[in-house]
């Protein structure tokens, strides 16, 4: 949901804090007696929830599906990454510190998909890994170079996410079975992995997918070895899911809200400056002539306070 366009989450933001529901074309237009108004003011959280999601899937639906929008002169003008350094660094430190681990667990989940076998080539490029560097050309996505596998490069923004050992361990069991692949002896594993992804989920995969896929396999079993040796008192189905990218269907329409706001009203990305939304208001008051240079949708709008 999050990639829906603002002009969707415009109409469901009307749809939920001004109007009712509209009733079927085939609905009577005189209210029964047994009929009572329906207020959106009414439902629950939970009802409204529902609500939320049946709209925008059926928007999307009916529309279909847009490219993200564009504000000012790119994307990233509306919406840059933000990276603290000193996550950036903890996240180094931490896949740093987690990668003799994830080297053992790499190894027993590639046996365990029945290789045939020693898998001896395949050890020796996984220990020969040694160094998590730091790489500001890349952007969200770690990667291994065929010039020295041993190194994984990643990105500032990702290494900022690997702050949490979920997702540290992941990164590396999906980068070093990629190290792994580069011994010309796994293609039976990347075979199977599309095999069963063709009949259980009918997916039709290239060959950089197919690779892809089988790295995120181990990845998982690596990340599955991992939650049953450091349980925490979030649930094991979360905690998994959410390094894939799960989120809650709460978090998603709080997400598409976000997104709509800060794309509508224009999000202040530092202490300093006030968003686009702000500043209209702000302009308004102080010389009221402004109002024929300003949409009046944009400093009219008090739903994304």
């Amino acid at each position: 949901l999050k990639f829906l366009p603002g002009l969707m989450a415009g109409l469901l933001a009307g749809l939920l804090l001004a109007w009712p529901l509209s009733r079927p074309a085939s609905a009577p237009v005189t209210p029964t007696p047994d009929s009572t108004p329906f207020e959106v003011a009414c439902l629950s959280p939970a009802e409204l929830e529902t609500l939320a999601l049946d709209v925008l899937s059926a928007l999307n639906e009916k529309k279909g599906a847009l490219p993200p929008q564009e504000f000012g002169a790119a994307q990233g003008d509306w919406m840059p990454l933000r990276n603290d350094p000193k996550q950036v660094r903890q996240g180094i430190r931490n896949a740093r510190r987690l990668l003799s681990l994830a080297k053992k667990f790499t190894i027993e989940s590639l046996m365990k998909t029945g290789q045939t076998g020693t898998l001896s080539k395949e050890k020796r490029l996984i220990e020969a890994m040694r160094h998590i560097v730091l790489d500001p050309q890349l952007v969200n996505t770690a990667e291994v170079s065929e010039g020295d596998l041993s190194k994984i490069y990643v990105s500032p923004d990702y290494a900022a996410t690997l702050v949490s050992d979920d997702e540290a361990v992941l990164m590396l069991g999906h980068e070093l079975t990629h190290v792994a692949v580069r011994t010309g002896r796994l293609h039976h594993l990347i075979e199977n992995v599309n095999q069963i992804a063709r009949q259980s989920a009918s997916l039709e995969l290239s060959e950089d997918q197919q690779e892809e896929l089988a790295c995120d396999f181990i990845g998982a079993e690596v990340l599955k070895r991992y939650i049953a040796l450091a349980p925490t008192a979030e649930p094991n189905a979360e905690r998994f899911a959410r390094v894939f990218g799960y989120l809650s269907p709460a978090e998603r329409l709080a997400l598409a809200w976000q997104n709509f706001c800060d794309s509508y009203n224009g999000a202040a990305w530092d202490e300093q400056h006030l968003s686009q939304d702000q500043t209209f208001r702000a302009l308004l008051g102080l010389d009221p002539e402004l109002r024929a240079l300003i949409p009046a949708d944009a400093s009219a709008i008090q739903l994304c306070r």
